[in-house]
């Protein structure tokens, strides 16, 4: 269909179509002919016989000569309505290459209507104003218009950002922002690493994206073409699941590979992912924090050893702080205190505590009642029974001694137990000392921490020299490790 002219072109050109008339010039072996064998009526005649065609370009490509230009004109028209609705189109489409026609006049009219609109269905090109979105310098995705990019870069955005905040921050106008109050949050700055600002380009149709895929595309990251040196265990299998392709896009790579031809140190083309956006967002919250109080002890030489009282409570204090916080694609990277302002100032609490030593009374702070020694047997399961305390044996000497200020309340043989001596420490506390070869108190004696009651030995029911310890807080046992 498609051939050169032998006519020249001047095209005249308006919004929707160019009309190019032809000058035909009659040379001179045209005109001779004329006067020689014709007349004014001949002249006539001939002009009457005359048919007008038009000669269809596309571009500077010729294409046919058709008969009817409307035709021409109706068949772009309908592109274009097809093309509106097929894509749902908002900006005008326009053709790549201008389609022009220009007329000419012959006696005997070659035309082909059919076969000029085929070929121009197979080779015209239509085209749309859109916006181009680039990634790090990379093409992305193309969007019908400015309305769309937004969308696209607000989808991204979202990924990151709750949508309250993002309306908020939208909403805010940052040259005169009112004090944040306690628990709030406001964004107060977003930047979309790799995201440029749209450009404006003809494309194709077809080559269009939706908001929501675009953003996806840009979230996601592009691909890019590298080189793969094979090893003697790649196999394609291998090197496709390696770098997440698919047979169709390794096969338009590597179009003439196959396993038989894949030796080590073989180059295979292949792609990577790229890191997409990133969405970078700056916070400040507004927070109140409790300050703790501080514990005062005051001696008193009037109050017992071991008492106490408050004298003042303690009050936790109030400051508010404001946080300014770093995200990543929703991510904290950073967080720092940019504002502390106390509020409410702690009050320390004030403890009385005695000082007075009295004999009698212990200060429930025990020591070790002997002169070293280890623990031969922990309290607990034994031999079928209870150990209620524990056994010391392997003293550096065989002194027992008080381990704390009390009252003896016995002293005396008692079955199993041997020589015992049991001292009420008049704070909820009893000690009992069993095993005693020798006693050296007294019931009714005062004795002070560290006062010798006996000498460790092996009576009762015992299996050798050691001191069997143990402890009672208000009638209940204890034991005795949670004191010493």
């Amino acid at each position: 269909m498609k051939s050169s002219n032998p006519f020249k072109k001047e095209a005249i050109k308006s919004n929707r179509f160019s009309t190019r008339v032809f000058q035909v010039i009659i040379g001179a072996a045209t005109m001779l002919s004329i006067l020689v064998g014709g007349t004014v009526l001949a002249d006539t005649k001939a002009k009457n016989d005359l048919s007008t065609l038009y000669h269809v370009y596309s571009g500077d490509q010729y294409v046919g000569a058709v008969s009817e230009e409307e035709s021409v004109k109706g068949w772009v028209d309908a592109q274009k309505d097809k093309l509106t609705e097929e894509f749902e189109l908002t900006s005008l489409l326009s053709l790549k290459d201008e389609i022009v026609t220009i007329p000419e006049q012959v006696f005997n009219p070659s035309t082909n209507d059919d076969g000029v609109l085929k070929e121009l269905q197979a080779s015209a090109a239509f085209q749309t104003e859109a916006k181009t979105l680039k990634l790090n310098g990379q093409t992305a995705a193309h969007v019908a218009g400015e309305k769309e990019a937004k969308e696209a870069l607000r989808l991204i955005k979202e990924s990151a950002i709750p949508k309250e905040e993002l309306d908020q921050y939208e909403k805010q106008d940052s040259s005169s922002l009112p004090d944040l109050k306690v628990d709030e949050t406001r964004i107060t700055e977003i930047e979309v690493e790799g995201f440029e600002e749209p450009k404006e380009e003809a494309v194709s149709p077809d080559k269009l994206v939706s908001p929501e895929k675009a953003a996806k595309i840009m979230l996601k990251g592009l691909k890019s073409e590298t080189v793969h040196k094979a090893s003697e265990e790649d196999t394609v299998e291998k090197i496709i699941e390696k770098y997440d392709m698919d047979q169709e896009e390794f096969e338009q790579l590597n179009p003439s590979l196959t396993d038989g031809e894949l030796k080590p140190g073989s180059e295979v083309a292949v792609t990577v992912q790229k890191e997409g956006v990133k969405v970078h967002v700056k916070k400040e919250t507004r927070v109140k924090e409790s300050i703790d109080f501080k514990e005062e002890v005051v001696e008193d030489d009037t109050m017992p050893i071991g008492e106490t009282s408050v004298k003042q409570k303690g009050k936790e204090g109030e400051r508010v702080l404001t946080l300014q916080t770093e995200e990543t694609d929703g991510k904290e990277t950073a967080k720092k205190t940019a504002d502390a302002e106390i509020s409410k100032m702690p009050v320390n609490e004030v403890i009385i505590e005695g000082t007075k030593e009295i004999p009698s009374k212990g200060a429930g702070s025990f020591i070790w009642p002997a002169n070293g020694g280890k623990i031969s047997s922990h309290q607990g399961p034994r031999w079928g029974s209870f150990h209620k305390g524990i056994d010391i044996a392997g003293a550096d000497d065989l002194t027992i001694k008080a381990a704390d200020n009390g009252t003896v309340i016995s002293a005396a043989y008692e079955g199993d137990y041997g020589n015992k001596v049991v001292i009420d420490h008049n704070n909820g506390l009893r000690t009992t000392y069993a095993h005693l070869d020798k006693i050296h108190v007294t019931p009714g004696q005062t004795v002070k921490q560290g006062e010798s009651l006996g000498v460790m030995g092996n009576t009762g029911f015992s299996t050798g020299v050691h001191l069997h310890f143990e402890v009672h807080l208000n009638g209940e046992l204890e034991n005795p490790m949670d004191y010493l």
